[in-house]
Order: structure tokens, then sequence, then C-alpha cells
């Protein structure tokens, strides 16, 4: 759940902002997919839908009364408590809870909240603790040992060879120095072989399946939101499309739509001339051709705009293709497609065409 609309690193990998309907999507995902034999962790607890720092990057603090933590961060994680095969720690100090530990390193959090009061058997697994909140601040091998001390059961260690053998010597130091006592070890261990024994890899063979692909197809279409009075280009209108050169991974997702990609799939409707850029905040808007061409924004990352191109872009209109947080930067009307597989594209060219209207209704705050 994502309860804060300036959030820079949840957005758009929740299921929306309101905790019902966040739980409700939440849990029906999470019953598909173990369905299929796919157990689902379910992140990050106690939860990181309201800070303003990307725990990538610096340790957040979430500072509410625990009745206000209870009524939204808990809200989805509590109901998930009896359901999920796992559950991932969140770099969080909480103060109302622990004003000295992360979540991840906090016994009072995993052990006494999570274990003892909700009553939860599956797996806790922290989250990469090569990450600046965490490794920058404690070192990966004592936070590894704090986070085992504190309640998880396995240590996400990512990073280096040398981060990842500073991390299993002092694992080993604390195993010896009694640090983790043999009964705990046995606890950890047992949930770890019921999760495998529940959900056992198997080697299946790929099957293209059209009717897979069709709903998916359905969902992009019937997804597809629009923002403020969005309006079509003319049909044969010549269209200036300026979208960002490079959609790369920003660390947390996957790369973007290439531009090249984007415009070929306009150019099945229009004439299009592509305009790129590297960075936002050093593009120059003011540049673009007066020349009656409409003008199109395409957002192909997840990365969200900065203050020059708030106060300065204007396009006609916005594709908002990935984070629809996106819509609420530029002062245009918007399309949102919260997401750019080739589906999703073919639906914002059939709503382009006027093949189809824009009838999905965003899940988060500023869309009403």
């Amino acid at each position: 759940m994502n309860n804060n609309p300036h959030n820079p690193v949840i957005a758009e990998r929740s299921f929306g902002a309101d905790p019902v309907r966040a739980t409700a999507l939440a849990m029906a995902w999470m019953a598909g997919s173990q369905s299929e034999g796919v157990a689902c962790c379910v992140k990050h607890f106690p939860g990181h839908g309201d800070t303003h720092v990307d725990s990538h990057r610096d340790l957040p603090t979430v500072d509410k009364p625990i009745e206000q933590l209870r009524q939204f961060e808990f809200a989805p994680f509590r109901a998930a408590a009896g359901h999920a095969p796992a559950m991932m720690t969140a770099h969080i100090v909480y103060p109302a809870l622990d004003a000295d530990n992360p979540a991840t390193m906090s016994r009072r959090i995993l052990n006494d909240l999570l274990r003892e009061e909700w009553q939860f058997d599956g797996v806790i697994i922290t989250d990469g603790m090569d990450m600046h909140a965490i490794a920058g601040r404690y070192g990966v091998g004592n936070a590894a040992v704090r986070a085992l001390c504190a309640g998880a059961d396995m240590v996400m260690a990512l990073g280096n060879a040398e981060t990842q053998e500073e991390t299993l010597a002092a694992i080993g130091a604390a195993l010896e120095a009694g640090q983790l006592t043999a009964d705990e070890i046995e606890r950890r261990l047992a949930r770890l072989a019921a999760l495998a024994r529940a959900y056992p890899c198997q080697v299946r063979a790929y099957v293209e399946d059209g009717a897979d692909r069709a709903i998916m197809a359905e969902g992009w279409r019937r997804a597809l939101s629009a923002h403020g009075q969005a309006r079509r280009p003319p049909a044969g209108a010549k269209l200036r499309l300026v979208v960002r050169q490079d959609a790369v991974s920003d660390g947390v997702s996957e790369a973007g739509v290439p531009a090249a990609v984007l415009a070929a799939s306009l150019r099945r409707l229009y004439e299009v001339d592509l305009v790129t850029f590297a960075d936002a905040e050093s593009f120059n808007w003011g540049a673009l051709p007066a020349d009656g061409r409409f003008l199109i924004l395409a957002s192909t990352s997840r990365l969200r705009y900065g203050p020059r191109a708030r106060a300065g872009w204007r396009p006609d209109l916005h594709l908002a293709l990935w984070n629809p947080y996106q819509a609420l930067d530029i002062d245009s009307p918007a399309l949102l497609t919260y997401g750019f597989a080739a589906p999703a594209l073919d639906a914002v060219n059939a709503w382009l065409a006027g093949e189809l209207e824009a009838r999905g209704r965003c899940p988060v705050p500023g869309f009403e």
C-alpha cells in the first residue's frame, strides 16, 4: 500500500492507497500465485508506503502513532499474516514500536509483533542488506547478525563476494559465541524446510497460452485511465513525441520501453517527429518548434519529474506509461497505462484511434 503520493520508491509498486482495496488485491494475487505452486513474499513489513526517503539510499523513519500504523501500514500485513508463506522486512525506523532499530533489526517488531502477537509462522526474510539504509550505517556483517537475533529466518546478502564473505563470517562468529541458540536455529531451519516442501521447484515445459495472453491484453485495455480532459489528436495529425532516450533501470525496477519502440508504435497511426532527452531537468522545453504539431510527452521510466519540468513542460497529452504519479507532476491531460508491455501500447493506440474509451480508475490519491 502506498499512502504517500511523494513516496520516492514504492509508488506504482503497490496495489494502491486504500488499505482495504490494496489488501483485497494483494490477497487475490497471492491466492492465484499459490494455486500455481508459486510462494509469495509480502513486503515491506510493517509498511513502506509513507516514506519520503528511498531506503536504497538512506534510512527512512515513519513517525506515526501506533493507532495510525494499525489503521494504515499494518492492515495489509495483518490480513496476510495467516496466509503468506513469507514476509520481507523494511529498512525503516518506526519510533512508536522501536526508536532505536529499523524493523529489519528490531526484535520488538519481528518477534514480538509479527511472530508472537500476529502468530505469523512463515519465513521472515530481510530486504537487501547491501542497501545504504543498512550497510552504510551498521555494516553488512553486524547487521546480518542483528537481523537474525531480531527474528529473521533469512538474510538477503546481496552485494559483491567480499560483503557476502563478511556476512558469512559474522554469522559464523555469532553462532560460536552463542548469540544465536541451537533451538533458534532449528526453528528457523524448520520453517525454511517447510517452505521448500510446500513449494517444490518444478521443471515445466513452457506452453504458449493464447487465452492467457488475451486475458492480459483485455486487462491493459480495461485499466487504461484518463486524467484531466485528455483529448485525441485529429486523424492524420502530425505528432511530436518527447521521450527519454534511454529508459534504463533505476536499481529498483527493470528498464523501460526504448524511445524508438514507442515511436514505431505511434507511427502506426500518425507521422511522428521524435525528440529525445537524456536528463529531464536540463532539457529545454521552450526550444521545441512552434509548428502546430500535436505535442505528446511519454514517461517511460518510473522516475518522478523535478521542479523545472513541473514548472514548464506543457504537452497536449501526457502518456504516463509506468508510474501513475508522474501524471501529477505535469500540468497536462494524461493517459495512464500502468505499464509498457506491447498490449499496453496497443491499448494506447486503440484509444488514440477512437476504438476504446479510457474507463479505468486510478487507485492512488490525486486522480479523483
